[in-house]
């Protein structure tokens, strides 16, 4: 024997089990949202890597020409000593492309940083609501949804969210940010 009010009719039943149903939808495609932020964060960040790995090979290699060049000044033969001046100059302005590529690259992890924590920190929003006592059925998920999305500081944060929470797929999804990728003007710069 249940306790009384504990029973429900098949009215009652009836719509609980789409917003059930529903609910389990929506949550799956934050969970794949959050997959695909840590994908996209990652693929991006080996990009980056290997860059700032071109960087640093090139910085060496262009060190040890400048270190026989200035060795070649205490050459007596003038035109050695001209011509390793005229070097110096050309590896300096060199050294100085690939020390901005560097730190260009480098800004790479300040952005992986920054786009991990907002997986983590939109991940906790809805948990967080449901550990207060919240029903996910009858809470907010619109709202929860949009305090995880207002944290996004980069458009493609925010573009990432719209698609997966509107229902593509992770790999439609990535084909789009590919195409909003190339899209974007070289050398644009999105401050995050």
């Amino acid at each position: 024997m249940s306790a009384p009010g504990s029973e429900r009719t098949a009215a009652q039943a009836g719509p609980a089990a789409p917003i059930h149903k529903n609910m389990a939808a929506e949550l799956r495609r934050f969970l794949e949202l959050g997959a695909a932020q840590l994908d996209a964060a990652l693929r991006e960040s080996n990009v980056r890597v290997d860059k700032l790995a071109g960087a640093v090979s090139a910085i060496a290699t262009d060190s040890r020409a400048l270190e026989q060049e200035v060795r070649a000044l205490d050459a007596r033969d003038a035109a050695r000593v001209q011509h390793a001046r005229a070097r110096i100059g050309e590896l300096v302005e060199s050294l100085n492309a690939h020390v901005h590529a560097s730190i260009t690259a480098l800004q790479f992890y300040d952005k992986l940083v920054q786009r991990l924590t907002h997986v983590r920190e939109g991940l906790a929003i809805p948990a967080d609501s449901a550990a207060g006592g919240a029903d996910p059925a009858a809470g907010d998920w619109k709202a929860l949804l949009e305090q995880v999305r207002a944290r996004y500081s980069t458009v493609e944060e925010r573009v990432l969210f719209d698609f997966m929470m509107h229902g593509l797929n992770a790999d439609q999804m990535s084909k789009a940010l590919t195409g909003l990728r190339a899209s974007a003007a070289a050398g644009e710069f999105e401050a995050f």
